[in-house]
């Protein structure tokens, strides 16, 4: 509202949806992994420019959920 573009990135829908983010993106990582795992630097950068992508979109946007786990 103040011409501050916000984006959030969670691996926790139940707990962050209800704050209503402008731009959202959620992984099936966990806690501690938020953006990856643990020295997968491709992991982190998919999930990190995927997130940071919707700052080009104007808000508010649907919540996407990246196809990113622990396994992946």
């Amino acid at each position: 509202m103040n011409g501050i573009a916000t984006v959030l990135t969670s691996w926790n829908p139940k707990r962050t949806l209800p704050t209503n983010p402008p731009r959202a993106t959620y992984t099936k990582l966990g806690r501690g992994a938020t953006l990856g795992k643990p020295h997968d630097v491709a992991q982190q950068r998919r999930v990190l420019s995927a997130t940071l992508a919707l700052l080009a979109q104007p808000a508010p946007l649907a919540s996407v959920m990246l196809d990113e786990s622990l396994s992946s």
